[in-house]
């Protein structure tokens, strides 16, 4: 249980936190969100100490934090951040061992902890535990920051916009990798994001803050159905199920900021692309910017060796949907097929956006359209 009792905290005369007061249940997923500076990512730097407040009181299991030794209290608590910050020098086993290691594991028990945290995301030890920082996808070395903090298995982990910097494929794909992680390891996770869509993918609670103060904490289902006033109306846009204007077409739910490239490209230029774009996956076109297919890094690297080009690599039977075309059939379409994302298509084939797969896709199409059984 970690609980917030009336903290505040301030930089000079200027309030940060405002007397705010919730708690986070064992088990739980807790999003906080809000406009810049609503002081969400200085509520998340209190309870690992980051930040020490001003006034009041933040206990974990009923010890106030403030009475626990720092360094005693950071090794207990995993912390991801956006910019991943693995060590450069060292490899995948290194990085997922440098907490379990402080804590004088010997060699042995940290070897089969990164066996263990490799399996739970399908990068097996033999492929990845050598490997540095730099020969990784974005998507990956991402993976590795969250498995580092779950590597001495922490009851609490702290989350800071870690996939902020993430294209959406590669976004969603993680998102569904941590909840599925979260289902499995039962961790206490508070999680900062800017994003209403990944707030509502990935909470079981949300917290929505604005100038320093909780506007409203409640299930996404609830804010869904009951945003507590205008500002968060805004963040909820089409997705508020008050709005009777509800989205009816795949272009009303797709994201658009996707990276296309063409499917003559070379194989080593394709992978310098994702790699630089910090993507796992790339949709690929045709000379006339039609959609051709998709080709994901790992199969590059699996069999990328003698291919001049991509498109000899592509999926070319890759599920997709037109932008004009019913958005509830657009979500059967996603989860039926099994994939990540589905891509949108212009009547004239060229590429709209994509529709991610999250947790939420097929109850959110219940709730709009109606259970179809």
């Amino acid at each position: 249980m970690i609980s917030f009792e009336r903290v505040c905290k301030s930089y000079g005369q200027t309030p940060v936190l405002d007397e705010i007061s919730f708690k986070v249940r064992p088990g739980q997923l807790v999003v906080l969100i809000g406009p810049s500076g609503c002081g969400k990512t200085t509520t998340l730097k209190t309870i690992n100490r980051l930040i020490e407040i001003d006034k009041g009181n933040i206990y974990i299991n009923d010890r106030d934090i403030a009475q626990t030794d720092r360094v005693k209290l950071r090794r207990s608590i995993g912390y991801v951040i956006q910019q991943i910050g693995l060590f450069p020098h060292m490899n995948v086993e290194q990085n997922i061992s440098v907490v379990p290691k402080l804590l004088k594991y010997d060699r042995q028990r940290c070897k089969k902890i990164t066996h263990e945290m490799l399996n739970l995301v399908d990068m097996p030890y033999e492929d990845y535990a050598h490997k540095y920082p730099n020969q990784l996808s974005g998507g990956q070395q991402q993976r590795i920051g969250v498995l580092r903090a779950l590597a001495a298995s922490p009851p609490i982990v702290l989350m800071d916009e870690p996939f902020g910097a993430l294209d959406p494929m590669t976004r969603h794909v993680l998102q569904e990798e941590l909840r599925r992680l979260h289902k499995k390891l039962k961790k206490t996770i508070v999680f900062v994001t800017h994003d209403m869509d990944e707030a509502l993918a990935m909470a079981d609670i949300i917290i929505f803050m604005e100038e320093g103060r909780i506007t409203q904490k409640a299930s996404p289902d609830e804010i869904l159905r009951n945003p507590a006033n205008d500002l968060i109306r805004s963040f909820m846009g089409k997705r508020s199920l008050e709005n009777e204007n509800l989205p009816q077409t795949a272009a009303d739910i797709m994201r658009d900021n996707v990276v296309t490239a063409s499917k003559s490209r070379g194989v080593r230029d394709s992978v310098e692309l994702m790699s630089r774009r910090n993507i796992d996956t790339l949709i690929l076109t045709n000379p006339d910017d039609t959609f051709a297919g998709v080709v994901s890094v790992d199969k590059i690297k699996r069999k990328g060796k003698g291919h001049k080009n991509v498109e000899t690599l592509m999926e070319v039977n890759y599920p997709f949907f037109y932008e004009d075309e019913d958005g509830q059939a657009a979500f059967d379409k996603l989860i039926d097929e099994g994939v990540n994302y589905v891509v949108v298509l212009r009547r004239d084939h060229t590429v709209a956006g994509i529709i991610t797969k999250t947790s939420m896709a097929r109850s959110m199409a219940d709730a709009v359209w109606g259970n179809g059984e």
